[in-house]
């Protein structure tokens, strides 16, 4: 009797044991799950996928009412401007047709110079914002540096990441780079979040 008293006294003591540790072992899960948590909500190590975003309703008009139609492939990153040339570190946008069938622009900021959630003026000579942009149908060339452009940019918020991170308005006309072809106006909103930039020529491209 006193054999079968100890054998139950020892498989009771073995169970709380084991209810001892589980119990341990699911507290430690549930602070490891926390931390995690946290450290999402701080946007230290996120767990969900790293999926790029981008939101562009920029529209490209001439004032006749003809729109040019952009290409919707992207490179947006952060590098230097043109190395050797402008050897400036800028977030650089580029939106393009790899077919060529439309037409492309180009957004550069010159990281260092810029003071975000601000508002620049074109002609952006010596603004640390430029875009410049194609019209494959007519050849006609574009540049916000030209005498002939008007309007503003406003940038409200950058950073090199990762991820890329870029939000801005325009409201401006661009001026051609040749003389006798028509202005463009621009327009629209655009904000993007890039995780990794899909270009097959990653960030090696200039204004």
């Amino acid at each position: 009797m006193k054999k079968v008293r100890r054998n139950l006294l020892s498989k009771s003591k073995s169970a709380k044991v084991t209810l001892h540790r589980q119990l341990i072992m699911a507290v430690a899960l549930s602070l490891l799950l926390a931390l995690s948590c946290s450290e999402d909500e701080k946007g230290g190590s996120p767990t969900g996928p790293r999926i790029n975003s981008v939101d562009n309703n920029l529209v490209f008009k001439y004032q006749s009412g003809r729109e040019i139609q952009m290409g919707s492939d992207y490179a947006i990153c952060c590098g230097i401007w043109e190395p050797g040339y402008i050897d400036k570190n800028a977030l650089k946008i580029f939106f393009y047709d790899p077919s060529f069938q439309q037409s492309f622009w180009k957004l550069f900021i010159v990281v260092d110079e810029l003071t975000v959630d601000s508002t620049y003026s074109l002609p952006t000579n010596g603004s640390p914002v430029s875009m410049f942009f194609v019209d494959f149908s007519n050849s006609n060339e574009l540049y916000s540096h030209e005498p002939e452009s008007s309007g503003s940019i406003t940038v409200y918020s950058l950073d090199c990441g990762p991820p890329v991170k870029l939000v801005f308005s325009i409201d401006a006309t661009v001026g051609s780079e040749y003389a006798g072809m028509p202005s463009v106006d621009v327009s629209g909103y655009f904000s993007c979040a890039i995780y990794s930039n899909p270009a097959p020529f990653g960030c090696d491209f200039s204004m």
